[in-house]
């Protein structure tokens, strides 16, 4: 969950809003003069936003495209509704295997970032 507070507000609700954002993953956007100024986040999220933004500058072999990821999800969909066909599983088969492939290369790209 996301809120919006003032600097000032911030001011008087800093140990509070410091807990949520660790607890409880809340995103704090602070403004000033009713503008955006700055976003308050736990370190965990600011890490796992920032080493998935690092990883993705790898390159393509550690990314899922948006194709596959789509048909990999209709084919999952399908899958639970009905039955696929033989080339339908052959190919959701690759797919899992290719993302599974990709997690593994981020997942061990992650040591070194």
């Amino acid at each position: 969950m996301s809120l919006k507070v003032s600097v000032n507000q911030l001011q008087k609700r800093l140990p509070e809003l410091l807990d949520r954002a660790v607890e409880s993953n809340d995103v704090c956007l602070i403004e000033r003069n009713g503008q955006p100024y700055a976003v308050l986040v736990s370190i965990s999220e600011w890490q796992r936003q920032t080493i998935g933004k690092r990883l993705d500058t790898l390159g393509a072999s550690y990314r899922v495209t948006a194709s596959e990821q789509r048909r990999t999800e209709e084919l999952l969909a399908k899958r639970q509704n009905s039955r696929l066909t033989r080339a339908e599983q052959r190919e959701l088969k690759e797919l899992l295997q290719a993302s599974e492939a990709i997690l593994l290369r981020r997942a061990e790209a992650m040591k070194q970032v």
